[in-house]
């Protein structure tokens, strides 16, 4: 995982953030998580898989952030997924997760009905839970840092088959679907759904590419931006595509003057960087291209003054020609000399002229 995944996850851990992106992205902005509702839980999940041989082996699967919302009447597992570039199998990967959560809720289950010997009819002692025993459902997000995502978003795209085919539609209702909830950051289209600085940092992600709009944003923003804390302010620049030397420039600067960042001088730093780089990025192209049509205009030119020069040369030879011939009387080969050109050139070669 990388630097700035951690930075985003660390943010995500704090239970009124992690409710505001449930709320935001799930709810469309209903209210239906409390931050006083979440419980984290182990972001680490696995069962011991029994193959024929006996031989038991651990299957594992370790996430992002967890968390367990505890409602009056049920409680759901949330489980979010942090990526900055695509996974392209990512529909498995959260399926992966929900089975092996789901495992291990009926293996608890199953566990304490066989110490206390709750099972005495025959189906639910086969099954180790009981008729009326129920799971918690476990919901998988992604939160995605990067431009485009590439990969598939459900398991029935991922699968080699032409769902087109006329026998694909019956199957289609037999294959088990399972779809991921994906929420592109750079691709948020209400971010008025969220009620948490998630509002304004999905706002200025929507004008990372607008710089005056970006500038004015947060200029607008300045009061609610410098409350933010070094935490926030670490996923911020994260989420904005600020480079990992940016946010260790400013652990640094933080650590020497012993003062909270500034977001606003952040991203008026990040803007100035990005007007270089694209002078830089502008320069090199514009040499490129002026090479390109310098060369380009050199080749005409060098035609146009060879094509010149070369009919110069060629009016010359002839001329030097004639005369030889006709100094000669030879009137038959002079006559022939203008029509052949293998045997002209046997003539230049004859009297040597080059």
């Amino acid at each position: 995982m990388g630097k700035l995944n951690l930075e985003v996850n660390d943010f995500l851990r704090r239970r009124e953030i992690f409710a505001d992106l449930m709320n935001g992205s799930l709810f469309h902005g209903k209210q239906a998580l409390r931050p006083d509702e979440l419980e984290p839980v182990p972001v680490q999940s696995g069962i011991l898989a029994v193959d024929p041989g006996g031989h038991a082996k651990a299957v594992e699967r370790t996430g992002d952030v967890r968390m367990c919302a505890r409602h009056a009447d049920y409680s759901v597992i949330y489980a979010n997924e942090t990526q900055n570039r695509t996974h392209y199998a990512m529909p498995v990967r959260d399926m992966l997760y929900s089975a092996l959560e789901y495992t291990r809720q009926l293996r608890d289950l199953e566990k304490a009905h066989r110490a206390s010997g709750s099972l005495p009819d025959r189906n639910e002692f086969l099954s180790g839970i009981r008729k009326d025993d129920r799971i918690r459902p476990v919901v998988c997000t992604v939160l995605y840092l990067g431009d485009d995502w590439e990969g598939c978003l459900s398991l029935h795209e991922l699968l080699d088959i032409d769902w087109e085919d006329e026998d694909a539609q019956f199957l289609r209702g037999c294959i088990p679907d399972y779809r991921i909830n994906l929420i592109p950051v750079r691709a948020v289209e209400h971010p008025e759904y969220y009620r948490t600085c998630l509002q304004e940092i999905f706002t200025m992600v929507r004008y990372r590419k607008q710089k005056k709009e970006l500038r004015d944003y947060v200029e607008k923003h300045r009061d609610a931006f410098r409350r933010m804390d070094s935490v926030e302010m670490s996923a911020t620049l994260a989420m904005l595509g600020a480079s990992k030397k940016m946010v260790e420039l400013m652990e640094e600067k933080n650590e020497k003057e012993g003062s909270g960042y500034d977001l606003c001088e952040a991203i008026q730093e990040m803007i100035n960087d990005g007007v270089e780089q694209g002078i830089t990025i502008g320069e090199e192209r514009g040499i490129a291209i002026g090479e390109e049509r310098g060369i380009a205009i050199g080749e005409e030119r060098g035609i146009a003054i060879g094509e010149e020069r070369g009919i110069a040369i060629g009016e010359e030879r002839l001329c030097a020609l004639c005369e030889h011939l006709m100094s000669a009387g030879r009137m038959d080969d002079l006559n022939r000399a203008v029509s052949d050109q293998p045997f002209r050139q046997k003539l230049y070669d004859e009297f040597g002229i080059v």
